[in-house]
């Protein structure tokens, strides 16, 4: 069986990240290369990562040669602050909301808000309300769960299911947005920044074996002794078979070939050949990836596509 490789850049020097700004810039025709433009278009850095580095887009772009236009005009950190300054509450509530709907109802971030606001900052927010939080609260926006602690076994499960839904790595800010549960400061925590828990997360999906953090008592709670069934005679699915299948199958449906890689909307899940009810075991030559159309379409005598 194969195994996954990491799209890192080679190195993340100064040099290394305006020339991947260069590089995308040229693939977006000229035109301005927001920050969503570029995320679209580059599977090596995300765009927080650039901004880290630079102190802010604008600067970044500055740096690499490439301008950032908005209505024709450069929008700077200090424009978005003297602009707030003259918001009501009303209209930062409005923007607010605005960005909301622009990630499609998910968790509304401090790093998404300022990524998608062209007029204002989370930091003007903050003021006027008191805090982040009470900015969302008067906007009508929840709150995300992503601040809880979180286990390696539910943190590396999480990137299972994370990566599983975009069917390629997923970006740093993409952790903050559904289906994960687990934000991205639990991993940088954890593991010393998000590159350590990519590779930590290979190195444990990527084991043959239970290792030893699958045994730990942190994550396997004292039970009474009872009969165990054995792993293959069950029928979920452990997290990392599951990544096994879909990375063998190359993330996409065995039935269709449709991959949320292309079409974010494309839901996998991991089915048994052999049906489970029929005796069917859940191991690896048994199991296969099928998009939720395809899955649902079949009935309990159904052939294996594979």
């Amino acid at each position: 069986m194969s195994r996954f490789e990491i799209s890192f850049l080679d190195s993340y020097t100064d040099k290394a990240l305006l020339e991947e700004i260069g590089r995308i810039a040229a693939l977006a025709g000229g035109g301005p290369l927001t920050q969503t433009l570029f995320q679209k278009l580059s599977g090596k850095v995300s765009a927080d990562t650039i901004k880290r580095r630079f102190g802010g887009w604008r600067k970044a772009l500055e740096a690499a040669g490439v301008g950032q236009l908005y209505g024709g005009r450069t929008v700077t950190d200090k424009m978005r602050t003297q602009r707030a300054k003259r918001m009501s509450a009303e209209q930062l509530v409005t923007e607010m909301q605005r960005a909301h709907t622009l990630l499609g109802g998910s968790n509304l971030t401090i790093a998404d808000f300022n990524r998608l606001s062209e007029v204002t900052n989370s930091a003007a927010v903050s003021r006027r309300f008191g805090s982040w939080p009470k900015g969302l609260k008067k906007a009508g926006i929840g709150l995300s769960n992503l601040g809880r602690r979180y286990s390696d076994r539910e943190c590396l499960e999480n990137l299972v299911n994370v990566w599983t839904h975009y069917g390629r790595q997923p970006h740093y800010e993409e952790m903050n947005r559904p289906p994960s549960v687990v934000g991205i400061g639990a991993y940088v925590i954890r593991w010393g920044g998000w590159r350590k828990a990519v590779k930590a997360f290979v190195e444990w999906a990527n084991a043959d074996e239970p290792n030893q953090l699958e045994a730990s008592p942190e994550l396997l709670p004292e039970r009474p002794l009872r009969i165990r069934t054995a792993p293959e005679d069950r029928h979920d699915v452990p997290a990392r078979l599951r990544w096994k299948v879909v990375v063998r199958d190359r993330f996409r449906c065995v039935a269709c070939g449709r991959s949320p890689a292309n079409e974010l909307t494309v839901e996998l899940h991991v089915d048994h050949r052999t049906p489970w009810a029929d005796g069917g075991k859940t191991v690896l030559d048994n199991l296969q990836t099928l998009c939720r159309e395809c899955n649902l379409g079949k009935g309990k005598s159904y052939a294996s596509v594979g």
